[in-house]
């Protein structure tokens, strides 16, 4: 009579109900799941070490592990993510499309521009006499003061304007507005300047208004430099594979 008591209770708190295989992710969820990103057939991304290895783009200093976050759109992940694991269930496998529109949008011209790699500087700039006296600074032919772009020396002033002379040689490093550049030649009025930027690259760059804005160099060679302000992938078809490893439902009479 005890085993058939103890039997009635087991099965009594075991749900032969929808069950975990039935739990399909919706909106409001939380899931965590495996994914591997292709464009144009080339492996970009991954969660998986393995993946990323066979794929050659294996990072030592990244932790590969499922991803973690909630379905809602609008989020950090892209919509076109979010709409394909709707209605995955757990350890299930789906190899999903999602286009410019449900991704990074279409690519704006408007934000794509060009320069050239290298442009010419003058050693001398005029620097109002206010500037100087803001940072206690008294000016004094030849004296050479330190400035983040590098040594600057004192060649003229007047009541109103100091003539700052650039102290620097071929060689020398340095960032304006974000992008690192170096001085390639010199004369005694003028110095070439190349723009150091590297394709792929990232940068945060300052516009004509002082503004910050991040941009991407989408194509560098020896002389020119194309900027682009789009995301890396804005205009492309995603090829997303997804597994689902685990959903925790929204709704609380839900079983994950």
């Amino acid at each position: 009579m005890l085993v058939i008591s103890l039997s009635l209770f087991l099965f009594g708190c075991l749900d032969f109900g929808p069950g975990t295989q039935n739990v399909t992710a919706q909106f409001g969820d939380n899931v965590t799941v495996d994914y591997t990103l292709r464009v144009d057939g080339k492996v970009l991304d991954t969660s998986m070490g393995d993946v990323a290895k066979s794929a050659g783009i294996y990072n030592e200093n990244r932790t590969y592990q499922p991803l973690t976050m909630p379905v809602l759109l609008g989020g950090k992940m892209i919509d076109g993510f979010i709409k394909g694991i709707i209605g995955m269930k757990v350890n299930e496998t789906k190899n999903i499309t999602v286009t410019p529109e449900d991704g990074y949008g279409a690519s704006d011209p408007s934000k794509i521009s060009n320069t050239s790699r290298y442009y010419n500087m003058s050693v001398y700039e005029e620097v109002p006499m206010s500037f100087f006296t803001s940072q206690n600074i008294t000016p004094k032919i030849d004296k050479v003061f330190p400035t983040k772009y590098g040594f600057v020396a004192v060649s003229n002033f007047t009541n109103e304007t100091v003539i700052i002379q650039y102290v620097f040689s071929p060689g020398h490093k340095f960032v304006i507005d974000g992008l690192p550049e170096s001085v390639v030649n010199m004369t005694n009025e003028t110095m070439l300047i190349r723009v150091d930027v590297v394709e792929n690259g990232t940068y945060v760059i300052s516009d004509q208004m002082g503004k910050k804005k991040a941009a991407w160099v989408s194509f560098a060679d020896n002389d020119t430099v194309v900027f682009n302000e789009n995301h890396p992938l804005a205009g492309k078809q995603l090829e997303f594979e997804i597994t689902v490893r685990s959903i925790i439902s929204s709704n609380p009479n839900s079983k994950t």
